[in-house]
């Protein structure tokens, strides 16, 4: 079996390294007194970057940024040679103007494909840390119904409630089946690949990822963290069931597994609510908010009826077997607020109601336009538009 990494191992590289997730994972190996190589897509731009570079000061360890783009082949050769581990936290999420679903796929099958070239050319890597999606997990289910690492998407396909299909046809189109899919596929691919290979691979499957940003460009249009911000300012969300974790945890987590003695390649972790108290409807997340912040207006649903309650997953794995101490959903919550004022990125509405602001369906659509969500090519949007589906 591979051997886990210590720091005296030598250098490993992170990818996506100043994305939310990313940054968090680079910040937790440096304090454990790695040496980083922080990939970004460019590493002089400060305003991205920035944060990166001051964790220098935080020590033991040490961070260098690499300019890396990852839909060019062989960028991370140079990177990756004498590396003992790859944490790959670099994906395209579909949630920028100008993405498309089948950019989403393919930034994320083939991206990984040319990851795995230039690992298998450094011939130093002994463990890969693949950053996943809950996407992967989640397939049609009944309510209440409890997912485990044994759950993968494209299981159950005949429950699907949207009356869609698992298929290249969907993926086009359909920005969630997109992201999925490719997270499926990659993840299989990375397993398959690691024991050909000699080295092992572990898939991280986090759900509705929260918590502390550090930097100002962590605050993405529709992404989990930004949507605290959001409640705050009085914007209003559909209805959904959240299933909570914190991106300390999700960090925290994917350095314990590149050390662990006891797992194995092939082997998946969901990063999801520590227990009960972060399986909640949005009402209870406002409810959290409200006791937090008194005297401000935060902003409730814009759609009546009932919750469907899923997606349902304890954390399990990574307490029993990585040892993983996680945050409580509460404190999750009170750190992404605060640190979305701390940046400035939210400015609170006064008022002690759960008015909602006007907008497009009574919210988000008025303050992130001109971005689309789901991401769809414009072509396709009135194709769908015409056919009264979009």
């Amino acid at each position: 079996m591979p051997q886990p990494i210590t720091p005296a191992d030598g250098p490993v590289a992170v990818t996506g390294s100043a994305g939310y997730i990313g940054s968090h994972i680079v910040l937790n190996l440096i304090e454990k007194g790695y040496e980083v190589r922080a990939c970004v897509r460019d590493a002089t731009n400060l305003g991205n970057t920035a944060h990166l570079t001051a964790m220098n000061a935080i020590g033991p360890g040490s961070v260098t940024l690499y300019t890396c783009d990852m839909t060019v082949p062989g960028v991370y050769d140079d990177v990756f040679r004498g590396c003992s581990a790859v944490f790959h936290a670099a994906a395209e999420m579909g949630n920028l103007e100008g993405s498309t679903p089948m950019k989403v796929y393919e930034g994320g099958l083939i991206a990984t494909q040319m990851l795995m070239d230039s690992i298998k050319k450094a011939e130093s890597i002994k463990r890969l840390v693949y950053t996943s999606s809950f996407a992967a997990v989640g397939h049609p289910c009944e309510e209440g119904y409890q997912y485990t690492e044994d759950s993968w998407a494209d299981m159950n396909q005949d429950l699907r409630r949207d009356g869609g299909t698992w298929d290249m046809e969907t993926v086009q189109k359909n920005r969630e089946v997109a992201y999925a899919m490719t997270k499926v596929e990659s993840e299989r691919f990375v397993y398959e690949e690691a024991d050909k290979n000699g080295f092992a691979a572990f898939g991280v499957c986090p759900c509705h990822v929260i918590g502390p940003l550090l930097s100002k460009t962590h605050h993405r249009p529709w992404a989990w963290q930004t949507r605290i911000g959001d409640m705050l300012e009085g914007y209003g969300h559909p209805r959904m069931f959240w299933n909570i974790v914190d991106v300390r945890d999700v960090a925290a987590a994917q350095v314990l597994m590149a050390e662990n003695t006891e797992n194995s390649n092939g082997q998946r972790y969901n990063l999801v609510a520590t227990d009960e108290s972060g399986l909640i409807p949005q009402e209870e997340v406002q409810a959290h908010l409200k006791r937090m912040f008194p005297g401000v207006g935060i902003a409730g649903n814009y759609r009546e009826g009932k919750t469907f309650k899923s997606p349902v997953a304890v954390l399990e794995k990574v307490v029993t077997q990585l040892k993983l101490k996680p945050h409580t959903a509460e404190d999750s919550i009170r750190d992404n607020a605060n640190s979305l004022l701390a940046w400035g990125l939210a400015i609170p509405r006064e008022g002690e109601d759960n008015w909602q602001r006007d907008g497009n369906e009574l919210g988000i659509g008025s303050k992130w336009n001109p971005h689309l969500y789901p991401a769809i090519d414009p072509k396709m949007r009135k194709q769908l538009e015409a056919e009264g589906k979009a």
